[in-house]
């Protein structure tokens, strides 16, 4: 992996729906640091060796199949792609095939459910670049939708800094995954911008975040912000 951030992230997209693809290339080309070298339906494994002494930083391979292996080419890029970040694109409730996707070497999965601002944070951590400004003006809205999953390896640590969360803070970040702003949070749960911004630095310091990104992507890793999918779950957990 290449690390110098003045350059784009060089990413393939792979999968079996050209809907998915076309989404998920319209989301990393709105984006001024992000380039796509290409899209592949998910059964065209070979023309993988199009792409070999190419730079490329990430392979977003979807896991969604009708009748093709994503993990297959999970390992081949792996195999042949020294260096190439692999990462998942899953649903709710493909947890067993995005585990061994992980055990095959992915760096992260991430759900079809969630803003693409998730999507962007996560590609840029795993390709070593600074945050960018994420620009989602035409990005279609039934396409913004994703989630990393945790590895394995930090989650008693992360568990732990879950379990000290109040009701309260839960909601919080459940309506901050849902894209609302300190002012709409306050106006929602009828606060002050003044004590949402209390809970929020309370927020940061037990999960040991240091921003509303790094926050986002860990409420998506460990489920927090699912209640957002359905805004009528939110009032007995709001009114705590």
């Amino acid at each position: 992996m290449k690390n110098e951030t003045s350059q784009p992230i060089c990413a393939l997209i792979v999968g079996d729906s050209h809907i998915t693809r076309s989404g998920l290339r319209q989301i990393l080309e709105s984006q001024s640091n992000m380039l796509v070298l290409g899209d592949i339906k998910i059964g065209n494994v070979n023309e993988l060796d199009v792409f070999r002494g190419q730079h490329l930083d990430i392979v977003l391979i979807d896991l969604e199949l009708h009748g093709a292996d994503a993990l297959a080419w999970i390992r081949k890029v792996k195999q042949h792609l020294i260096g190439t970040v692999v990462l998942v694109i899953g649903d709710l409730g493909d947890d067993r095939r995005a585990r061994k996707a992980l055990d095959l070497g992915a760096a992260g999965i991430v759900l079809k459910m969630q803003p693409p601002s998730v999507l962007i944070a996560t590609i840029e951590s795993l390709c070593g670049r600074p945050a960018g400004h994420v620009e989602l003006g035409k990005v279609e809205p039934d396409v913004r939708s994703i989630h990393r999953l945790q590895s394995r390896e930090n989650s008693q640590s992360h568990n732990a800094k879950i379990e000290s969360l109040t009701e309260r803070e839960r909601g919080i970040i459940t309506l901050i995954a849902g894209g609302l702003k300190n002012k709409d949070i306050a106006e929602h749960l009828h606060i002050s911008d003044i004590t949402v911004r209390h809970h929020l630095t309370n927020i940061f310091m037990k999960l040991g975040v240091s921003d509303r990104q790094k926050l986002l992507i860990l409420a998506h890793q460990h489920g927090l912000a699912r209640l957002a999918l359905n805004p009528k779950h939110l009032d007995p957990l709001l009114a705590t």
